[in-house]
C-alpha cells in the first residue's frame, strides 16, 4: 500500500517463522502532495480490511496490530481507525517544493542550501522543532526515528552532531514531547542500519542518555520495509539500550502496552 516490498501476508508469515509474538503494520500516511511512498487515501479501507482479515486468520498464532505512521504533512487520516500511530517528520515544504530528509545526501544538501543558507545545523534545529510541534499537537503512541536527519551523516558527514546548538535543539524537543506526553514511546530504530549500513540505530548516544535521564520509554523497531529486515539488528539495539541503563523496553499489543526485559 505504500513503499513496502512485501505483501502483508508475507510479513505475517515471516514474523511467525521468526517467533514474533506480535507484529505491527504502519503504512506511511496519505500526504498533502503527490508522492510514491505513502498510502493513497482511497486505499486506506482496503488496508484496514486486509489487516483485520489477517488478524482473524492468525489470532491463535500471532498478535497483529493495524497502525499508521502519520507524517507532519499528512492528509485524510483518522487516528481512531488504527490501533496505534507513529508521529514522524520526513521532509520540509516551501512554496510548493518538497525537500525529503531521508532520500539521499544531495537532496538533504539542497534543502540546507535553499532553505537555510547552507547551514546544516540550522536545518537540523528546524527539523527538531517541527517534530516537537507535530507530536505536541497530536496524540501519538510512538515518536518515529527521532534523529532521522542524521541518516546519511555517518558516511557522508555534513554537520557536526557534537555541536552544542544541535544537541540543545534535540534535547529541547525531547523535553517538550515528554512534557506533553510522558508515556509516549521513542523508537530505537534499526532501519538505517539495514538500508544504509549504519553502525548504530537511531537515536544518537547523547539523545539516548537524555531519554534515560528523563525516564522516557523506548521501543525497539526495525522500520522494516521488507521481510529481510523484520528483526534486523534487534540484538544490537537491545545491547545499545542497555549500555545507557535501560533494562526494559515496551511493545504494543492488542491488550495495550507491555513492558519486556531486554
Amino acid at each position: 500500500y505504500c513503499d513496502g516490498s512485501n505483501t502483508a501476508r508475507e510479513m505475517v508469515l515471516c514474523a511467525i517463522e521468526r517467533n514474533f509474538k506480535s507484529l505491527g503494520f504502519s503504512c506511511h500516511s496519505p500526504m498533502n502532495y503527490e508522492n510514491d511512498w505513502g498510502i493513497k487515501k482511497e486505499d486506506i479501507s482496503s488496508y484496514l480490511c486486509e489487516i483485520r482479515s489477517l488478524q482473524a486468520e492468525f489470532k491463535d498464532v500471532i498478535d497483529i496490530l493495524c497502525g499508521m505512521e502519520v507524517d507532519s504533512d499528512f492528509s485524510d487520516v483518522n487516528p481512531d481507525d488504527f490501533e496505534y500511530t507513529i508521529g514522524s517528520v520526513h521532509q520540509f515544504q516551501s512554496e510548493g517544493k518538497i525537500y525529503p530528509l531521508d532520500l539521499d545526501t544531495a537532496t538533504l544538501k539542497l534543502a540546507a542550501d535553499e532553505l537555510f543558507d547552507g547551514n546544516f545545523t540550522k536545518m537540523a534545529c528546524a527539523y527538531f522543532n517541527k517534530l516537537a510541534d507535530f507530536i505536541c499537537e497530536n496524540n501519538f503512541d510512538i515518536v518515529g526515528h527521532f534523529d532521522i536527519i542524521t541518516k546519511f551523516n555517518e558516511h557522508e558527514r555534513q554537520f557536526d552532531e557534537d555541536n552544542t546548538e544541535y544537541q540543545n535543539a534535540a534535547i529541547k524537543a525531547i523535553d517538550r514531547i515528554l512534557a506533553y506526553n510522558p508515556d509516549i514511546l521513542f523508537e530505537i530504530n534499526t532501519g538505517a542500519m539495514f538500508r544504509c549500513n549504519n553502525k548504530r540505530p537511531y537515536p544518537a548516544p547523547f539523545i539516548m542518555q537524555h531519554l534515560y535521564k528523563k525516564g522516557a520509554k523506548i521501543t525497539i523497531t526495525s522500520d522494516a520495509h521488507k521481510t529481510e529486515a523484520l528483526d534486523f539488528a534487534f540484538d544490537v539495539a537491545a545491547e545499545y539500550a542497555k549500555s545507557f541503563g535501560y533494562n526494559t523496553s515496551f511493545i504494543l499489543t492488542s491488550e495495550g502496552i507491555k513492558e519486556i526485559d531486554l
